[in-house]
């Protein structure tokens, strides 16, 4: 079982099917996490307003509102929470359609659970980074801060997901320093990562499209046959 500092971390499972939901659970509670498990949509969003949870673990398909409306709703209402949605879905339209939702990451079933609980851990890591003191990152108009995560560009809040936040604030630690696809999936992904470094290209594609309706346009540079960087060309 995995040993976690102080406070237990809380899970939120929501899906329809009982085996799924149980095995989940059954896993999550496993590593160490608490996990409440609930069968529909709308149970879903009230126990997301009622509760503290560290992470909600959505299927799409539910009775009552969609995993996918549930996430929809959560981001709306300026919900942080990270979201895993798990589905049978499997096209690339449908993994678009979710994160552009608000969705932090996406996993298809059937899964690996080994594939599962890294992305758990993952995503639950990167909500609890670091929130002491030295989390104010600034550059140009660009501010990052860490313990609430936010993204502040002349005054104005731009909306990231957990995963578009942790890979601008990578950026943003070192100015100028150009990362290797690899560096940026260890250092945001985790080492825990199964997937395809055309990943980081995907999610620098995500950001730039939100930076370059701002004052930040322009400021994630590729550098060809290396990687990326933060920097004014």
């Amino acid at each position: 079982m995995t040993e976690l500092p102080g406070k237990a971390i809380s899970i939120l499972v929501a899906d329809d099917d009982p085996n799924i939901a149980s095995l989940i659970a059954m896993e999550c509670e496993e590593e160490g996490y608490q996990v409440e498990v609930v069968a529909d949509g709308q149970q879903a969003i009230l126990r997301l307003r009622e509760g503290a949870f560290s992470l909600a673990i959505l299927d799409w398909d539910m009775p009552m509102m969609s995993g996918y409306d549930v996430c929809k709703r959560i981001r709306d209402k300026g919900g942080r929470i990270p979201v895993l949605m798990v589905t049978a879905k499997d096209e690339v339209d449908d993994r678009i359609k979710a994160l552009d939702a608000g969705a932090d990451d996406y996993l298809c079933k059937p899964f690996n659970v080994r594939e599962l609980l890294a992305r758990v851990r993952a995503l639950v890591r990167r909500a609890s980074v670091d929130q002491n003191g030295g989390d104010h990152l600034t550059f140009e108009s660009l501010q990052v801060i860490r313990s609430e995560h936010r993204c502040v560009i002349d005054a104005r809040e731009v909306h990231l997901t957990v995963r578009e936040f942790d890979l601008l604030a990578a950026l943003m630690d070192r100015p100028g320093q150009v990362f290797s696809r690899a560096r940026l999936i260890e250092k945001v992904w985790g080492e825990d990562y199964f997937g395809d470094e055309s990943v980081v290209d995907t999610y620098i594609k995500y950001l730039r499209a939100k930076l370059d309706k701002t004052a930040a346009q322009g400021l994630i540079q590729t550098v060809r046959g290396v990687g990326f960087t933060l920097r004014r060309a």
